[in-house]
């Protein structure tokens, strides 16, 4: 240590020296540089307070730079912090613009797309209604030819049988002449009556007799009539055309259910008939439904079937057929007693859904939707109410293309239901049949070799009010007859049975054909298959077993000759409609008919 302080003490010798100080100036200086060996203890106490404070004051120096360095970085890594949550915000936001400008630019060519889809849908659709526009255009006009072809064949047969007719009285005049000169010739001998114009005269007030029945009544009987449809001299004078009858029983099934043996009755229906004005029949199933419109006055638009979405029903349990007696558990028809008539009702489901699996699904309104799936994947849909009325039937082939087969806009809006509980021929005139009755009904065992299909393509009789529903058409005899039938009187049954021999299904062939052409033409015809019984039972057993004849009639169409079932309809009438006018069990009251309903049944024109 003091040699420490000897060296401070000298090394300031120099110092003063080099500064220049004077003496005086030198004389001031710190007792601990000039006087170091006289203080050597006072020096070191204070240079190592010095030390101490300098070197705590640079510690202190430090740890402020050193805080000042960390705030800074803080700082730094504050801003640094919030420039990366800044810039993340941003880029989060921008991704999320970017995300949702890829979002509405997926959705705009969604849309586009569905649009796209949309506009060829309905221009498929538009395409298929033109196509389907045209076909029936060209079939009407095929059957427009062919009436022509008929008509002027009928009228060189007209014309034949005047010529032989105007032949037949020169001839007869030249024998009356020949002998009013022999009797002249010979007064005598006994004036002879023989003359053939007086003998066809007597015949021809002979044939205008009426008939009676077996109870006595006079019935209306119907004058021969000209193949080519012109009206008689009764009907140019303003009079009513005389309805037919056949073997004692009314042709019209309308006819049938109006007479009961009432005289009174009749002369009212006669009336009727006479104050009714007369009705040109239709040429096409477009002019029978000239005035179908909807309420706003459009052209009827039918909805697609699958258009709603509706929700699947599990075990499903059934419709509410009505007030009735039910048969028994495995059989769903139900017979109703409506006034003086006894009905039957029943769903065409097993039937239907023989070849498929059924689906059903609740839609709104109490309204139940059917999907039968078949193995080719045609679907048909068919939409009704909670009593199982019919709104609408279509198929819906694989494609996508939808055939309408029938439908209702009058259950379709809602507006009512049960419409089976009326008649809605009861209001409507009655019936002035405007054709012969061989235009009006075929017997295939009289005409086996008449063509079927021109037949059943023939318009109705008389105009069409509106789209009738399924069930109206069942139980409304007076608006059945407005179209025409095919009695198959080569299919009868036994006695309380409804089976059909081979034999006897082989007799469907030419009608089968017949039917199939006319789908393959207009996928959506409907034809309805009556079936009927004797007199012999009681009513409600006649009607199960009619109502099972008309069945084993479509089974055996749909079997043996593709005919699609959903364009069958079937219904029993029991003894209602007796072919022949007997209580006897007559084979020939044991048949079935066919009518082609589909212009009572589906608008011809819809709207897009």
């Amino acid at each position: 240590m003091a040699l420490r302080h000897k060296l401070l003490a000298t090394a300031a010798i120099p110092l003063i020296a080099l500064t220049g100080l004077s003496p005086v100036w030198a004389a001031t200086m710190p007792q601990a540089v000039i006087a170091a060996p006289q203080s050597t203890d006072v020096v070191q106490v204070q240079s190592e307070e010095e030390l101490l404070q300098q070197k705590e004051q640079r510690r202190q120096e430090r740890q402020q730079r050193q805080q000042e360095k960390q705030q800074r970085q803080q700082e730094r890594q504050q801003r640094q912090q919030e420039q990366e949550q800044g810039q993340g915000e941003q880029r989060q936001k921008r991704q999320q613009e970017k995300q949702q400008r890829q979002q509405q630019e997926q959705d705009q060519q969604q849309d586009q797309q569905r649009q796209q889809e949309r506009e060829q849908r309905r221009q498929e659709r538009q395409r298929q209604k033109q196509e389907e526009q045209q076909r029936q255009n060209d079939a009407e006009t095929q059957k427009e030819q062919r009436r022509q072809e008929r008509k002027r064949q009928q009228e060189e047969q007209q014309g034949q049988q005047q010529e032989e007719n105007r032949k037949d009285r020169k001839r007869n005049n030249a024998e009356a002449q020949e002998n009013r000169v022999n009797e002249d010739q010979s007064q005598d001998k006994p004036r002879k009556r023989n003359n053939q114009a007086e003998d066809n005269a007597g015949q021809a007030d002979q044939a205008e007799k009426p008939r009676k029945r077996n109870n006595g009544s006079v019935e209306e009987v119907e004058t021969q009539r000209p193949r080519n449809g012109q009206a008689d001299a009764g009907e140019k004078n303003g009079e009513p055309k005389r309805l037919p009858v056949k073997n004692g029983a009314a042709v019209l099934d309308s006819e049938k259910d109006a007479d009961k043996g009432d005289e009174t009755a009749r002369e009212r229906r006669r009336r009727e008939r006479q104050e009714a004005e007369p009705v040109r029949a239709p040429r096409s199933d477009r002019e029978a439904q000239a005035g179908f419109k909807d309420k706003d006055g459009r052209p009827i638009r039918v909805r697609p079937a699958l258009e709603e979405k509706g929700e699947r029903i599990t075990g499903f349990q059934g419709y509410d057929l009505g007030e009735g007696r039910r048969l028994n558990d495995r059989d769903n028809r139900v017979i109703i007693k409506l006034g003086d008539r006894v009905i039957v009702r029943d769903d065409d489901r097993d039937r239907l859904g023989r070849r498929g699996d059924t689906r059903y699904e609740r839609l709104a309104n109490n309204r139940v939707r059917e999907v039968v799936v078949r193995p080719d994947g045609v679907r048909i849909v068919t939409v009704r109410n909670r009593y199982g009325e019919i709104i609408k039937r279509t198929r819906v082939e694989r494609a996508g293309r939808e055939v309408v087969i029938f439908y209702s806009p009058i259950l379709d809006a809602g507006r009512a239901d049960r419409l089976y509980l009326r008649d809605p021929g009861a209001r409507l005139p009655p019936m002035r049949l405007s054709i012969p009755v061989e235009d009006y009904i075929i017997d295939v065992s009289k005409e086996p070799n008449r063509n079927y299909v021109e037949f059943l393509e023939e318009p109705p009789v008389e105009p069409v009010e509106r789209v009738y529903s399924v069930d109206e058409v069942k139980y409304s005899a007076r608006i059945r007859d407005k179209v025409r039938r095919i009695d198959l009187d080569t299919i009868t049954f036994d006695t309380g049975s409804w089976d059909i021999s081979m034999s006897q299904a082989s007799s469907l062939k030419r009608v089968g054909a017949a039917i199939k052409q006319i789908l393959d033409e207009d996928p959506g015809e409907t034809f309805l298959i009556e079936g009927h019984t004797d007199a012999v039972g009681s009513d409600e057993s006649n009607l199960v077993l009619s109502d099972h004849r008309a069945e084993s009639v479509a089974e055996v169409l749909s079997d043996m000759f593709e005919i699609p079932a959903e364009n069958l309809v079937t219904q029993g009438y029991g003894e209602r409609y007796l072919k022949i006018n007997t209580e006897e069990a007559a084979r020939e009251n044991r048949r079935v008919t066919i009518r082609r309903i589909t212009p009572l049944v589906r608008p011809v024109a819809q709207a897009e």
